[in-house]
């Protein structure tokens, strides 16, 4: 009896404690600069939150959520060690406080304007955001503008503008949890599965850390996928449209959605959340600024790598072949292979249940995220939340993996990738993934279950909704 009351108390109370402790250090006083020290703490924390998880059974969903939630408030005040995206992020909303249209000009063009110039917090931000920031516009769609704008209306203090940005990205955490909460208990998955994903240091780290705004379109993903497999097709619409406006990436799993809904159903989504785009997007767009925006998009296909896998292999060979680079071409065109592949799958992989829409789209990803020359650690986030609903673990190993990329920034000498550690990320990840692919589809065939490919033409085109 008292051993199992020691038990209880150690797991309930110090595990969480030195959790706590140690993303409140990671955030408070690690430089990504010092990577051996930010790593040994990333992974003491990852062990003890899957020791957490795993002895669920001792938590209840709200001790979780009072956890997690603290978690995040430790790290309110904190400025990101990890990015200095949120330099730019400010500075757009700064912009549109001066009325000026940061779709409009690269922060090097207005940088001469001697009223900007001539603002001590503007200079600090331009600097602070880097070189390659500096020489870009931007590429935040228009309801990402609107927070960063909303988050620098009280002052012209860092600090201040970083914590109301901070306390966005944490609600929307909030509102991730709720809404998987309420796809789990639709679905019938223990609801403890959310954990590993809203625990996740991995989570904490880049969402309410370093201030990146996937978090806000998780949150608004999952409100849409709530609402299709609810039949609310126009919330979803709604839904989707608004985490397009965060980030781009949702538009790829546009075709996942289309075959759950079916044809008649599908056109009514694709004009109500297209509305929904535009009429937001021409708050502040139009076709120049557009293709400010899609300039500095495309960008990311062919002048930049960072943490790359099938991308990187084909960038050796080129250079092996030819003697440069050729990533302006092999960037496209590897881009064009995910899109088939993508499109393939979403045509091929068979809807028989609402777990298939999951998986279709963490698969989609997975093609995606193979093919691009660019992985930035906060990227398997979407990854990570669509696996909870799937008996797939790769995105909870990649999630782990993935903090390797940032010894590119701990070289003396300037940024410098390890591609040993490139390497053993990407080897775990393939090797867990195709070892699960193939597992599962063994189990499949032992009980009989129904083949996951079907194109399902007449289905989609049936008159029953």
């Amino acid at each position: 009896m008292i051993k199992s009351l020691q038990k209880s108390v150690f797991i309930r109370f110090l595990p969480p404690l030195i959790m706590a402790l140690l993303v409140l250090n990671m955030g408070w006083n690690t430089p990504r600069e010092n990577f051996n020290f930010f790593i040994s703490q990333y992974v003491a924390s990852f062990a003890l939150f899957y020791l957490i998880w795993l002895n669920r059974a001792e938590f209840s969903f709200r001790h979780f959520l009072i956890f997690a939630l603290l978690l995040r408030v430790l790290l309110l005040p904190t400025l990101p060690e990890l990015s200095n995206d949120f330099y730019r992020f400010i500075w757009d909303g700064e912009l549109l406080n001066r009325g000026v249209n940061p779709f409009a000009h690269k922060p090097n063009q207005l940088m001469h304007d001697p009223l900007l110039y001539s603002e001590g917090y503007m200079r600090s931000l331009y600097h602070g955001m880097g070189d390659l920031s500096q020489a870009h516009y931007t590429c935040y769609p228009v309801l990402n503008q609107f927070i960063f704008y909303v988050a620098t209306l009280l002052s012209n203090s860092l600090v201040s503008n970083v914590i109301a940005l901070r306390v966005v990205i944490i609600l929307a955490d909030l509102g991730a949890i709720y809404f998987a909460k309420k796809i789990a208990d639709h679905l019938k998955i223990d609801a403890h599965r959310i954990w590993l994903y809203a625990l996740n240091p991995f989570i904490v780290l880049e969402f309410t850390g370093n201030l990146h705004f996937e978090g806000v379109m998780i949150f608004f993903l999952l409100g849409a996928i709530y609402a299709l497999i609810k039949n609310q097709w126009m919330v979803g619409a709604i839904f989707f449209a608004c985490a397009i406006q965060i980030k781009l990436l949702p538009l790829m799993l546009l075709p996942f959605v289309l075959k759950k809904l079916k044809w008649r159903l599908s056109i009514g989504f694709l004009a109500l959340a297209a509305f929904a785009v535009l009429a937001i997007g021409g708050l502040m767009l139009n076709t120049t600024y557009y293709q400010n925006m899609m300039e500095s998009v495309n960008e990311y296909f062919i002048r930049f790598q960072f943490n790359g896998s099938i991308s990187y292999l084909v960038s050796a060979l080129g250079k092996w072949l030819i003697g440069w680079e050729p990533l302006q071409f092999t960037g496209p065109f590897l881009s064009g292979i995910a899109t088939f592949g993508i499109l393939l799958l979403a045509l091929l992989k068979a809807y028989r249940n609402e777990l298939d829409i999951f998986k279709g789209m963490l698969f989609a990803l997975m093609i995606y995220y193979s093919f691009t020359a660019i992985v930035h650690p906060w990227y398997i986030s979407l990854i990570l939340v669509l696996s909870i609903f799937t008996n797939y673990k790769f995105g909870l190993i990649w999630s782990f993996l993935v903090m390797l990329s940032y010894s590119a920034y701990s070289n003396p000498s300037g940024f410098k990738e390890n591609h040993l550690f490139i390497f053993v990320e990407y080897a775990l990840v393939y090797v867990v993934l195709f070892y699960e692919i193939y597992t599962y589809w063994k189990i499949g065939r032992k009980n009989n279950e129904a083949n996951p490919i079907g194109i399902q033409f007449k289905s989609f085109f049936s008159k029953t909704e």
